[in-house]
């Protein structure tokens, strides 16, 4: 008391016959400090009485095309019954890098494969493995492909915002091949109609092929191993406790069973 009646140059209470008396001074603290304890109250409180329903929030995450027609369809059936006030806004992963992204708040989660440093969390949602698509008419592949079939077509490459089909690339020129490119695309949607119609292979990961419309394809196991490709979720340590943060880290987390914390 003494401290608080040097700070406002105020005694704030006094002495009557029977009790301590507020000054006209304390009365007038009194409204502004019991609205900043409510608010200190609802702030310890949110945890606890945390309801996905009721939570309206835009939440960003940045995503590659590929974990956007993966994810996207489950997550948005999931959000429309159990949190129809959460809106999803997607970023391109080439806006920024993912580190800088998250310290920034330009997103709140990052999705794909990316190489992050400390302060950032990350967990493993699923690993897929590369198929190859060609029309269920084709000339010469039937139920499976050589090399020699591998190089002698041309390919699609699916090429999301420019970028080339890295893994696949990579791997085919460490082993000293090089395929036929007849064309290259940032609009999943129209390579399956492309292959149907043409000789051509696609190269591409296997979630992706059946997330899209692969009916009159064949999916078939490639005549190279291509190494893996983990896809992670990756957030910020400030984020890291928020209840709706939480909540949806975790129900894409559950769309998918091979990922560990």
């Amino acid at each position: 008391l003494e401290r608080l009646r040097s700070v406002f140059d105020d005694p704030l209470f006094v002495r009557t016959s029977k009790q301590m008396r507020p000054t006209p001074k304390a009365e007038e603290l009194a409204i502004p400090i019991r609205n900043a304890l409510d608010t200190l109250q609802k702030a310890f409180s949110t945890s606890e009485a945390f309801d996905p329903e009721k939570v309206e929030c835009v939440f960003k995450i940045s995503m590659s095309d590929y974990c956007e027609t993966v994810i996207l369809p489950r997550l948005m059936h999931y959000l429309l019954n159990k949190a129809p006030k959460i809106q999803i806004e997607i970023t391109s992963p080439a806006s920024a890098m993912p580190q800088q992204g998250l310290e920034t708040s330009m997103f709140d989660l990052v999705i794909g494969n990316r190489d992050v440093t400390a302060g950032i969390f990350q967990q493993k949602l699923w690993v897929d493995t590369f198929v190859c698509m060609v029309s269920n008419h084709h000339p010469q592949i039937k139920t499976t492909m050589t090399m020699d079939q591998y190089l002698e077509f041309p390919h699609v490459l699916f090429a999301p915002r420019g970028k080339k089909d890295r893994i696949v690339q990579e791997t085919l020129k460490k082993k000293g091949f090089s395929r036929i490119v007849a064309l290259k695309s940032p609009n999943i949607l129209v390579i399956p109609e492309i292959i149907k119609k043409t000789p051509y292979i696609i190269t591409l990961p296997r979630m992706l092929a059946a997330s899209i419309d692969n009916s009159q394809l064949k999916l078939l196991k490639p005549p190279v191993n291509f190494p893996n490709l983990p896809i992670m979720q990756y957030w910020h340590e400030a984020m890291h406790n928020d209840p709706a943060h939480w909540w949806v880290r975790k129900d894409i987390k559950q769309f998918f069973n091979d990922g560990d914390e």
